[in-house]
């Protein structure tokens, strides 16, 4: 496999000044991000689509705004990716799928719009996995997206085009979403930063849903200071600003019930909560409440929900044999589903909610990994690469216990970079809260980021 080199490009918030003090003008940020795109896309499949002429018009009239000296905003002239998932006025959202998809989007989905409010530059649809419904990025037919670090490797999922463009320098900020994991996952694989924020803080409006009681909207970044930023423009209300965290408790999941840590990775984590531990009040290892059942629980709801709006779109069964063969299974599998597993489902993540609610009463904060293990093969996407003793050999059973929790509970959780694997690939930590506490949140992994960096 070719390898890459990753650029060391600047952050949106960084590109922004640059653009505002007339270091670069607009035009010249677009161009160069498409070059990038031509660079390098080839290779790592990031893109399904480019509009290069909407975000030329975009740059030019965003570069008349800064000569004329009117008012800017956060964002100005700084190009961006959008998950294709998210919809773009006037473009088609196929959600990674090859069924026939619906007419081209009549507005931006209200997470654009807000974008675009701010300055910035849509420049192009980033890949998805099908319907977002996996952590790999990958089809069977239409090709997937792969990770900058290492081209051999997958991005992760189901934000994984998102993640790769900005890990490989095309744009410094792309939309994703995350209902089990799909911007924090990509964002640990490729090195990056992304925020999911409490449910229900940034709009879907034109999103295409899979759960949404799980569903959530954020942004791959470089910087937890691009994150503040980005929750704040995307939920369009103000975080309190950074605080200090000396007097915080964070709690560290002790293991028990959850899946095995490879050893590179269990050992930046520690490394991780050892640094933080001197900047906190405490860091104390605690047991995560049903720990062993949380994926039970995610898996039916996240499975109804999702049925129900297949079936309700007319996709399913309809395009049965359309779908994916991952997709396809797991639709399959939820049409058997009893009512009796989906009650059970409810009551599970009702008791997980309660008891994660105690635990929040013990510490402010908890540090997690993100995954157990590094990014999997573009040849093998659903099988771990170094298997420990415990550690089971799915990639899915890997990541998904440390995601879930996260969405099942609505909780805002922020993904940052701590280390390489020994593969020298990107291992991440998240910092997870009750809901609410967005702010908080961002400003223990912004202690994180600066004392690991």
């Amino acid at each position: 496999m070719t390898s890459f080199a990753i650029p060391d490009a600047p952050s949106a918030l960084e590109l922004a000044a640059v653009l505002r003090a007339g270091g670069l003008d607009p035009v010249e940020a677009v161009e160069l991000a498409l070059a990038r795109i031509v660079e390098t896309d080839d290779l790592l499949g990031a893109f399904v689509t480019v509009d290069a002429e909407r975000a030329r018009s975009a740059a030019r009239e965003a570069w008349r705004t800064l000569r004329a000296g009117e008012p800017v905003g956060p964002l100005h002239g700084v190009p961006v990716g959008v998950k294709d998932l998210i919809d773009v006025e006037g473009q088609v959202t196929r959600a990674g799928s090859e069924i026939p998809p619906g007419a081209a989007a009549r507005r931006d989905a209200e997470m654009v719009a807000r974008l675009r409010v701010a300055g910035a530059i849509p420049i192009g649809r980033t890949r998805t996995h099908e319907f977002a419904w996996g952590i790999t990025t990958q089809h069977p037919r239409l090709g997937g997206t792969r990770n900058p670090h290492n081209p051999s490797r997958i991005p992760g999922g189901s934000s994984g085009g998102s993640a790769a463009a900005v890990a490989a320098g095309m744009v410094p900020l792309a939309l994703g979403t995350d209902t089990g994991g799909s911007l924090r996952l990509p964002a640990a694989f490729c090195g990056l930063v992304a925020h999911k924020p409490t449910h229900g803080l940034v709009p879907l409006d034109g999103v295409t849903p899979l759960a949404p009681s799980l569903d959530t909207g954020g942004a791959l970044v470089r910087t937890v200071a691009d994150a503040r930023v980005s929750v704040e423009l995307l939920s369009g209300r103000p975080l309190a600003p950074p605080a200090t965290i000396a007097g915080l408790r964070i709690g560290l999941a002790d293991g028990v019930g959850l899946p095995a840590l490879n050893p590179d990775v269990a050992a930046a984590v520690r490394h991780a909560a050892d640094e933080l531990a001197v900047r906190v009040r405490e860091v104390v290892e605690l047991r995560l409440p049903l720990a062993d059942r949380e994926v039970e629980s995610y898996r039916g709801i996240q499975g109804r929900e999702a049925l129900d709006w297949h079936r309700a779109t007319g996709r399913w069964p309809r395009y049965a044999n359309v779908y994916g063969d991952d997709v396809r299974a797991r639709l399959s599998a939820c049409d058997a589903m009893s009512a009796e597993e989906l009650a059970a489902a409810d009551a599970l993540r009702v008791q997980l909610r309660q008891a994660m609610e105690r635990v929040f009463e013990r510490v402010e904060l908890l540090m997690l990994p993100v995954a157990s293990c590094g990014p999997s093969t573009v040849a093998a996407p659903n099988s771990v690469v170094r298997q420990v003793v415990g550690q089971h050999g799915d990639l899915r059973v890997a990541v998904l216990p440390w995601t879930v929790p996260a969405n099942l509970g609505g909780w805002p959780a922020c993904s940052v970079p701590i280390g390489r694997d020994a593969d020298g690939l990107p291992i991440g930590v998240q910092i997870l809260g009750p809901a609410g506490s967005d702010a908080r949140v961002l400003d223990v992994a912004a202690e994180v980021a600066v004392a690991l960096r």
